[in-house]
């Protein structure tokens, strides 16, 4: 649930200063892996549901990731309710036996 991470995994450089005296940097250093080629560096990882927060939503105070992820984990128990714990009162003892009596 969110937005495409930035894709600074392996390594970042390339510090560059902004005019208002902040920096940034970018992700350089990638890996290659044989079966699964380029993935995560420079890239990022995309989520399963985008929801991208807009500046408007954070002055508002409204979170439309988490208000997404609520919605879809409710409508999923919806869908499909959680399993019932089972019945414990049938379950046997594990209670220690009572010590003999002190001689």
């Amino acid at each position: 649930m969110g937005a495409r991470t930035w894709g600074g995994v392996i390594g970042i450089d390339g510090y560059h200063e902004l005019a208002e005296g902040t920096a940034i940097s970018i992700p350089r250093w990638g890996t290659w892996l044989n079966g699964f080629g380029w993935q995560v560096e420079n890239r990022g990882v995309d989520p399963d549901v985008e929801v991208v927060p807009s500046p408007d939503d954070h002055v508002a105070g409204r979170d439309p990731q988490l208000e997404t992820a609520v919605r879809m984990a409710l409508e999923t128990l919806r869908a499909k309710p959680a399993v019932a714990a089972p019945a414990t009162s049938d379950r046997p003892s594990r209670h220690r036996p009572p010590l003999p009596p002190r001689r």
